[in-house]
């Protein structure tokens, strides 16, 4: 893995200014995490069946600077949200996403999964799993858990129950990590998803796979922010470095629903 020298070579890469950009179209929401890219522009598809992603799929981030032999390492950003009001960006490799699932059954779903194959972080160490809500479901809370292959290539492991739908968990673009069982580091595939009891509505419910790579802290102010990978603050995760081919795109919390738009700067290393 290479690395940046020393400070002047930081700001050489700065320099060259390669970004990869996005745009949103329509707000967030308020205090749940929650995937950006449904509202991206273009929009993307939601998918059909279980989908391997790579830095060429339409939820990614881009385009996303070229590279020859080295990786890509996150420099720093510049962001702006249209309103007052919080909001972390978390910037992450999206491994794969699916749908289909229906929240009103009670018995274990298999329907489009198990989950593609990692192409990236194959081990599935630091993968982590999560329920994505395509369109708003229902208001009756329930709790939802999924059947895993571990970092370990153990199968059959089993996320903790976690509140799916109700007020507050239901809207679309909604993301609901699953918490690993005790022990695991990671996930290699899901291969089934189990509603404890129904929900009041189905919606196109799916697993996405998603591996973190740092976090931005956009302060509670309108406007451009921007932030880079030597200045105290604002970027957990900072020169974190993408596997050649990564989807890299973005998750966010907001405390109050608003458009965000800006560009991740990145360099080749």
């Amino acid at each position: 893995m290479g690395a940046l020298a020393d400070y002047d070579a930081y700001l050489d890469a700065l320099r060259q200014n390669r970004s990869a950009d996005f745009q949103m179209t329509a707000g967030g929401r308020a205090s749940r995490l929650q995937a950006l890219w449904p509202n991206f522009v273009p929009a993307p598809v939601a998918p059909t069946t279980s989908v391997a992603l790579d830095d060429t799929s339409d939820i990614a981030i881009g385009p996303l600077p070229t590279v020859n032999t080295g990786r890509l390492t996150l420099l720093g950003a510049r962001a702006n949200p249209g309103g007052a009001g919080g909001v972390c960006l978390i910037v992450a490799d999206i491994l794969n996403q699916s749908g289909g699932l229906n929240s009103t059954l009670t018995t274990t779903q298999t329907t489009n999964l198990p989950t593609a194959a990692l192409t990236r972080y194959t081990s599935g160490e630091g993968v982590m799993i999560g329920v994505i809500l395509f369109a708003q479901n229902g208001s009756t809370a329930v709790t939802v858990t999924a059947s895993y292959t571990n970092q370990a290539g153990t199968s059959g492991r089993t996320t903790l129950a976690t509140q799916f739908a109700g007020t507050g968990w239901r809207e679309a673009g909604t993301v609901i990590p699953l918490p690993l069982a005790t022990g695991d580091t990671g996930a290699r595939s899901v291969e089934s998803v189990t509603f404890a009891s129904a929900t009041s509505s189905n919606a196109n419910v799916g697993i996405v796979m998603f591996k973190p790579l740092a976090m931005i802290a956009l302060n509670d102010f309108q406007g451009a922010h921007v932030v880079d990978a030597v200045s105290a603050g604002g970027f957990v995760g900072s020169l974190a470095q993408a596997e050649p081919g990564a989807c890299i795109s973005l998750l966010g919390v907001m405390n109050a629903a608003q458009v965000v738009t800006g560009s991740i700067l990145l360099a080749e290393v």
